[in-house]
């Protein structure tokens, strides 16, 4: 072949490489571009304690646990599963319980502040978020990356999602009061008095268990009400913040009961005892739990009490009062079970201790003990009651779910206690429904628990459990402490505290069929 052959088949390759080239630029500018990619490059663990799997599932083998915070790459993912590396091996967790991070997060301004006080930072761009934390009003944040109308925000160790209207740059005014407020019409005035009859109230922002908890109040709390709706009131603060509370667990105080407590008994240690009814008043003492005073009189939520051969104020919702007219949850349950049949599942047994406590506690064990407290609350109030076991014995997940879905069970209720080894501080009761239809149900239970036991209420979740997804009844799945936690551990493995839960479940079903 000539020289002048050789140079013009290459031309002729070259024009062709170049037209193939120009028709893929055009193929791709008629179709679109291609859309990026969202595989995120890392996952960070948003709960407690989290399994690993061997699959995308999780009836799949656990092969390790990994803990709040920590930070893996991402190999891929298949449906709701993200394979993660874990230096020598990886495995599969579940998406809802992590957040992606990839090079596609928006690139935003880190000069924000918190315009308000007790800011919930989430789990999730959602108000269905777990509460992780919270800012203060003036907390400086940085701003990760923007889904919406929330901000993946980064302050001191926490880490989280808050939505952008509770955000401001630095020179922009800050709100006076917390995240979510409903504003009081002004003709509507205060009806009447409540005191809180439970150890722990939930104020949400609507009438019902599917509103947000806005804030907490205590025992023997005494609010002010505007309305009532169905079993529901709404309260009203000094402040004129509004939120409702559940009827059936607080009493409504005339004059007479109010006026009733001729003695008061410290609840916690280190209690102040001030010069007037205020929290602005000169503390004149600091007295202890157990302590008791006679009562002089009640200024509002304060009482005046004998003190030294003088007077001091205490306030009413640190104390409890003796010659009470009204009850409180400590009391009999409301309402009963008659006709109605409860399967109690004590979650682990046998060869399967499930976790251990700082003291060797078993899983196991504590389980299969309240089960047998909750048997008994049960049956008093009228339950007829089944059990997926009554010994330690093992029973593997797929026989629990089938005894349940061949009963005549009207309610399925697992019962479990949580650990988080690596997060020892971490404390608190939760419910998980997997099923929509049972997110009530666990809500009416979670609401009682928390308010028969007084521990931190971590909410009421969504959990993709075999015994909850492969069940047809109603059913939840209980976290009923953390063993993990030393205090906690010695807490929850109380006969006091067997007791009291059992008898939030029992009214928590009470509330829920009625």
């Amino acid at each position: 072949m000539s020289n002048s052959e050789t140079y013009e088949s290459k031309e002729v390759c070259a024009m062709l490489k170049k037209g193939i080239f120009l028709f893929i630029l055009l193929t791709i500018a008629l179709t679109g571009m291609p859309e990026a990619s969202v595989q995120a490059d890392e996952v960070v663990i948003e709960v407690d304690s989290l399994n690993v799997r061997s699959g995308p599932g999780t009836d799949y083998e656990r092969i390790a646990q990994v803990y709040e915070e920590e930070t893996y790459s991402v190999l891929e993912t298949e449906g709701d599963w993200v394979k993660i590396n874990l230096d020598s091996k990886s495995g599969w967790v579940a998406n809802w319980m992590v957040t992606m991070k990839g090079d596609q997060a928006a690139n935003v301004s880190s000069a924000s502040v918190s315009k308000v006080n007790y800011l919930r930072i989430r789990s999730e761009a959602s108000l269905k978020g777990k509460v992780k934390g919270y800012l203060m009003k003036g907390d400086e944040v940085e701003l990760e990356k923007q889904e919406g109308n929330w901000f993946y925000v980064t302050h001191k160790k926490n880490r989280g999602w808050v939505h952008s209207d509770y955000l401001s740059s630095n020179d922009e005014p800050t709100l006076e009061h917390s995240e979510v407020k409903e504003p009081v019409s002004p003709n509507k005035t205060v009806e009447g008095k409540l005191k809180v009859g439970t150890t722990v109230l939930n104020v949400r922002s609507s009438n019902s268990l599917k509103g947000e908890v806005l804030t907490q109040v205590y025992q023997g709390k005494v609010l002010d009400y505007i309305d009532k709706k169905d079993r529901w009131y709404q309260i009203k603060s000094s402040s004129g913040e509004t939120g409702w509370v559940a009827g059936w667990l607080v009493n409504e105080l005339d004059d007479t009961t109010r006026s009733s407590a001729t003695q008061v008994t410290i609840q916690y240690n280190g209690t102040n005892l001030r010069n007037g009814p205020t929290t602005n008043d000169k503390v004149l003492a600091r007295v202890h739990k157990g302590d008791q005073f006679d009562v002089v009189d009640q200024q509002g939520q304060w009482y005046e009490i004998k003190y030294k051969n003088k007077t001091a104020f205490v306030a009413s919702w640190i104390v409890n009062e003796q010659k009470e007219e009204t009850r409180t949850s400590s009391g009999d349950l409301t309402g009963n079970l008659k006709g109605k049949t409860i399967m109690i599942d004590a979650g682990h047994g046998g060869r399967d201790s499930g976790a251990i406590g700082r003291a060797g506690t078993y899983e196991k064990t504590m389980t299969m003990n309240t089960a047998l407290a909750l048997r008994t609350e049960l049956q008093k109030s009228g339950a007829k009651v089944l059990m997926s076991r009554d010994s330690d014995e093992y029973i593997p997940l797929s026989i629990r779910g089938f005894y349940s879905n061949a009963s005549k069970a009207d309610v399925f209720i697992s019962l479990h206690y949580n650990s988080a080894p690596l997060a020892v501080d971490a404390n608190g009761i939760s419910s998980y429904y997997y099923h929509s239809k049972d997110k009530e149900l666990a809500a009416f239970v979670q609401e009682r628990m928390v308010a028969s036991t007084g521990l931190r209420d971590r909410g009421t979740l969504y959990g993709n459990f075999h015994v909850l997804r492969e069940n047809k009844k109603p059913s939840i799945l209980l976290e009923l402490g953390f063993i993990s936690n030393a205090r906690e551990e010695q807490t929850v493995r109380s006969s006091s505290y067997q007791k009291n839960a059992s008898k939030g479940i029992t009214q928590g079903l009470i509330d829920y069929f009625n």
